[in-house]
């Protein structure tokens, strides 16, 4: 039998807000890339072989420079998370990577800090989450979190937890509601303006999670020793009385 990790409503919450940052910086790389990704490989990967299918290089080599530097951010983010307060740390990490692209962003016109720097902090995020080696919960791509809302749906429907499967999509609806925001910012204020207060929303979160997790006594305490478990993101006690 499949033993569930129950997620506390903290973490969905800081999960729902992260992956609202992740889809505002997507929506801004897309458009300022012109129609490529730093957080979807996947779409990224279908531009890298349709490119080289036809010979089209110059599309392939940013889509395999956005790639590799999202690899780069997953491992960068993986070192993060065994220093100190990891969860902490990744947070950080991911500020100043933002930060510095809205400050390259201000001073050059080159798309070079978005296509490496950006790519970079989605890649470190995804670690925000990373328990026993894993991700519990995905920031960046919503086709798994949409997939487990599909199937919690069904089996709200024969008895199970009623209120799961809005979990799962309020991760894909946040993602969704961010890059709106991201992508009409952009073109509101440009580049710079529009990172500059995601820049300071990512500080504000990592302040806040800091000072949560000393107040909750495990500041700094590691999850690597934890024994994996498949993990969703789990009801409260008042939805399975339901």
């Amino acid at each position: 039998m499949v033993r569930v990790k129950m997620i506390a409503r903290r973490e969905v919450t800081l999960a729902v807000i992260l992956s609202a940052a992740a889809g505002y910086l997507d929506a801004v790389g897309y458009v300022y890339l012109g129609g490529f990704f730093v957080s979807f490989m996947s779409g990224n990967t279908t531009e890298l072989a349709t490119g080289v299918a036809h010979g089209d290089w110059a599309p392939a080599r940013l889509a395999g420079t956005l790639i590799g530097m999202f690899f780069a951010g997953a491992v960068l983010g993986a070192l993060l998370n065994r220093i100190s307060d990891g969860r902490t740390v990744v947070l950080a990490g991911t500020t100043i990577l933002v930060g510095l692209t809205a400050l390259l962003g201000d001073l050059s016109r080159s798309t070079w800090p978005v296509a490496l720097l950006l790519p970079l902090a989605m890649g470190v995020v995804n670690a925000t989450f990373l328990s026993s080696g894993e991700a519990s919960i995905g920031l960046t791509y919503m086709t798994g979190a949409l997939v487990k809302a599909g199937q919690r749906l069904v089996d709200a429907l024969f008895g199970g937890p009623r209120r799961l499967w809005a979990r799962h999509l309020s991760l894909w609806a946040a993602l969704l509601a961010g890059g709106v925001i991201g992508a009409a910012m952009l073109g509101w204020i440009g580049l710079g303006g529009a990172l500059w207060p995601i820049t300071g929303l990512l500080a504000v979160i990592t302040l806040i999670v800091a000072l949560d997790r000393r107040r909750r006594g495990v500041f700094g305490l590691g999850t690597r020793q934890v024994r994996p478990v498949t993990t969703v993101v789990a009801p409260s006690d008042s939805d399975t009385r339901q």
